[in-house]
Parts: structure tokens; C-alpha cells; sequence
């Protein structure tokens, strides 16, 4: 089975959720296709730019909870997980594939993330 998630938000906790449900989906043994897009590309550069004005991302942060990269870099260790950054979103803010972090895998569009996705089930987050 396969499961596409697409992250449109830099917020800590949209971040955190997305990475959990990708370490387990992953840890179960399925494919998982991270899309970001929007201000979520901003939280995948070498030097990240992420919101914890909501409730929930200020209580991570006071409780020290694991970190969406730490997450992702579990789930990442299955060699299920596979993670674009949107061509259109590194447009928009200048973004090569130099400026993001190892997890990103490529900049891919929208189609590249649909054509992988395929009769999978899609996370919106």
C-alpha cells in the first residue's frame, strides 16, 4: 500500500503530525510520498523556518518532544519514505536544491507527486 502526504504549513505541530504518520506508516512496511508545498518547503532548508505560535507546537516545544527532522529521519531509515519539495513553492521563494536539508529527495511538481501516488491514499495536512 502506499500513502501520499502533503504538507502546505511550516507549523511545528502539522510538521510533527506529518513525520509520525509517515514513521509508522513506513515502520509498517508501506511507501510513503511526502509532498511539500508552500511555507512547508521553508521547514525543509538547511536553515529551517518553522511556526510554534498554535497551542499545540508551544507545548511541544516546552516539553522538548522529538522534532519533525528527527522523525522524518527515522521514517527516512525504512527506505520507504520518499520527500519533494514542490518546483512551484522553491520558485516562489528562490529555493534550489542546494538550499534544503538531506531529506528532501528532489523538487519535483505536482504530477511527478500524482504519477507516484497513484491509487494511493492521500494525507492532507
Amino acid at each position: 500500500m502506499k500513502t501520499g502526504i502533503i504538507i502546505g504549513s511550516n507549523e511545528a505541530s502539522r510538521l510533527a503530525y506529518a513525520a509520525m504518520t509517515s514513521v509508522i506508516i513506513s515502520s509498517m512496511g508501506d511507501e510513503v510520498y511526502v509532498f511539500l508545498t508552500m511555507d512547508a518547503v521553508k521547514a525543509f532548508t538547511k536553515t529551517p523556518e518553522v511556526k510554534t505560535e498554535d497551542v499545540a507546537s508551544k507545548a511541544m516545544v516546552e516539553k522538548k518532544e522529538e522534532d519533525y527532522i528527527s522523525l522524518f529521519k527515522k521514517a527516512k531509515k525504512t527506505n520507504k519514505v520518499k520527500i519533494y519539495a514542490c518546483s512551484y513553492a522553491s520558485k516562489l521563494f528562490n529555493l534550489t536544491k542546494a538550499d534544503y536539508n538531506e531529506l528532501v529527495d528532489e523538487i519535483a511538481g505536482i504530477t511527478s507527486f500524482s504519477m507516484d501516488t497513484e491509487d494511493a491514499q492521500i494525507v492532507s495536512v
